[in-house]
């Protein structure tokens, strides 16, 4: 998503605008931290940022809610001066349906429920790609409908993935199949509760960037770099969460006994030479006193002779919450044991480890965090990453290697 630059005045004056009459809201968030983490493989050093949550609402003379939120990033590590923006969303909706438009959900990503771990399910997933979605619910089920949007020629950036170019240029004399529609990959999802079942269903279609993609295999090196340039292709798409391939996804659900059982299929269709690829799976939950546990098993097809399966038991009382999570996927296991003990006073401690099939390496950390009041916390805590290979976070609430201090503040 493009950013937007404001001046310092700007900003300032439009704090000002806090509220307006009785029709209009305008409402502002934000946070800021700054911490210290002694780790290459983390921050290594003193780091700090903040941002400004902006949501701004109108009801109109039809009874509609227009709506409008973005994120304004203040300054980070680098003491940056101008202000840029992400995560906009506009938005016009009713009791029963709504439009929307910016970095937004997809249809499919909206509505999908599978059933553990299941690789054919590959529906595309928004991170930063500008969205055109539509949502309604009538008589229990609740469907979307979206698009991704396509840069015009002359607009895409390489990474974009999203490339429309007219007939008789250079890309299509090439062989690229370009999108003349300004808008990608149609997404389809449905979802509703019926009593005790409930079902989803979701498709997606092919992107155009997979002709691109194709098309871009039989070409040197240097004809793509001079494609790039001219703004004519842009290879790959926006990031790893969206996918080139088809997808269908069914799934049915029941609560019985006490035990939430979900079957689901999800088929994904092939990109050139590439092979099709289905899953079958079936996920169990099973609450019995603080104790949930919850089993999947999915049968794959899709050439690796590997199924998928895992457990995940998760107990909490009073102030103790414990969660053991064993995954096999595709024969990489993975084990994940945390906890926390919320010891009173705003003091909750937190422990856990990982392992991710490397041998007998385990990652783990240990970290306390105290609640200041007033929306302020502090957080100390250490974290070992054993294979001195992994510069992404560790835990499910992603702790930096080393020791880190950080002090936060949520207005």
């Amino acid at each position: 998503m493009k950013s937007i630059l404001l001046t310092t005045t700007a900003l300032v004056a439009f704090a000002g605008v806090a509220a307006a009459d009785g029709h209009t809201n305008i409402g502002l968030s934000g946070n800021a931290s700054v911490g210290f983490n002694d780790k290459p493989l983390g921050e290594d050093g003193f780091y700090w940022d903040s941002d400004i949550d902006v949501s701004m609402s109108a009801t109109l003379d039809n009874g509609l809610t227009a709506g409008a939120s973005f994120e304004l990033d203040i300054v980070d590590d680098e003491n940056a001066e101008t202000v840029s923006s992400d995560e906009f969303v506009l938005s016009l909706e009713s009791d029963t349906a709504g439009l929307f438009f910016g970095d937004t959900s997809f249809a499919a990503q909206n509505r999908w429920v599978g059933a553990g771990d299941m690789e054919a399910d590959a529906f595309s997933e928004n991170d930063g790609e500008n969205v055109i979605s539509g949502d309604f619910s009538v008589a229990g089920v609740d469907a979307s409908v979206s698009y991704a949007v396509t840069h015009a020629l002359g607009d895409a950036a390489p990474g974009d993935g999203f490339v429309n170019a007219p007939l008789g240029t250079a890309a299509t004399d090439a062989g690229f199949e370009t999108n003349d529609e300004f808008v990608d990959q149609l997404s389809l999802g449905v979802a509703g509760d019926f009593g005790m079942f409930s079902m989803s269903a979701a498709y997606q279609e092919e992107s155009v960037s997979a002709g691109t993609a194709a098309a871009a295999a039989g070409l040197d090196a240097a004809t793509i770099d001079a494609l790039v340039a001219a703004n004519l292709y842009a290879p790959g798409v926006a990031n790893g969460d969206f996918t080139e391939n088809e997808v269908f996804g069914v799934s049915a659900g029941v609560s019985v006994a006490g035990a939430d059982i979900t079957l689901a299929y999800a088929q994904k269709n092939a990109i050139a030479d590439e092979d099709d690829e289905s899953s079958t799976g079936i996920q169990i939950a099973y609450p019995f006193g603080p104790v949930t546990t919850t089993v999947y098993f999915v049968s794959e097809d899709d050439g690796s002779d590997e199924d998928n399966f895992g457990a995940t038991v998760a107990y909490a009382d009073g102030p103790i919450a414990v969660t053991l999570d064993y995954d096999n996927d595709q024969g990489l296991e993975k084990v994940l044991l945390e906890g926390s003990y919320d010891v009173g006073n705003g003091l909750t401690l937190f422990a856990g480890a990982l392992n991710e099939n490397e041998g007998d390496d385990v990652d783990y950390f240990v970290a306390g965090q105290y609640d200041l009041g007033g929306g302020a916390s502090i957080l100390a805590s250490f974290a070992k990453d054993e294979d001195k290979d992994q510069a992404d976070e560790i835990g499910s609430d992603e702790y930096l290697p080393g020791t880190t201090v950080e002090l936060s503040f949520a207005f």
